[in-house]
């Protein structure tokens, strides 16, 4: 179980002015949402970003603590990016009790891939779950599942119902679900080579004859 601390500060005021100027001073407006209630704090977008650098993608537990000293254990639900710019707009935190169950979403991280049988038959790898959904206490939260793909031939597929058991762990959605499948090489058609033309066969009439140059004598002749 990763768990990571990041300081926050309470805020009162919303509204697009409030947010604006939160944003110019360089934080990130936020929530905090637990069962039946929410409040509002705000981020340093640098905390933020060198949060982002040590998670590396993976799940984890995140402990904010406020300007009064008070702390609360949460996940990140949700992140809001600006299409254009890619800055955070707004970050959406779920507060979950120690020794309640949560339901959560982690990465699925593939191993063996350069191992892989169908690799290696001339196949590729198609990652299509890149996380799948869990039901967990936070002493149990997994910061990824682990995939051995080595075995995988052409034409096969992990499924949900597949992937490694972890204590404390129940993997739900459908156990039907492909997380990685080995799919077969794509193959471009190769062109016919051009078979080379008999110019006996080809039809007279379609034979430009060449018309011979006049030499200059010739031309001085039709002069004169």
């Amino acid at each position: 179980m990763n768990q990571v601390k990041l300081n926050v500060v309470s805020r009162e005021e919303s509204g697009r002015g409030p947010v604006r100027r939160l944003r110019a001073e360089g934080k990130i407006p936020a929530s905090v949402y637990s069962k039946g209630s929410s409040r509002m704090i705000a981020v340093k977008a640098v905390d933020f970003r060198n949060l982002n650098r040590e998670l590396a993608g993976e799940a984890s537990l995140i402990e904010l603590t406020d300007d009064q000293g008070e702390s609360v254990l949460t996940l990140i639900q949700s992140v809001q990016r600006n299409a254009i710019k890619g800055v955070v707009n707004h970050i959406d935190f779920y507060e979950v009790k120690r020794g309640e169950s949560f339901v959560t979403h982690v990465p699925t991280h593939l191993v063996n891939e350069a191992a892989c049988a169908g690799v290696k038959a001339g196949g590729v790898v198609d990652h299509k779950s890149h996380e799948v959904e869990i039901r967990c206490r936070p002493s149990k939260l997994p910061d990824r599942v682990v995939v051995d793909i080595a075995h995988l031939e052409i034409g096969e597929a992990v499924h949900i119902s597949d992937l490694p058991e972890i204590e404390g762990v129940e993997y739900l959605g459908s156990s039907i679900q492909v997380v990685v499948s080995c799919q077969p090489p794509t193959v471009a058609p190769v062109s016919e080579s051009s078979e080379e033309i008999d110019a006996a066969a080809v039809p007279a009439d379609n034979i430009k004859e060449e018309v011979p140059k006049e030499s200059a004598e010739e031309a001085a002749s039709k002069g004169s």
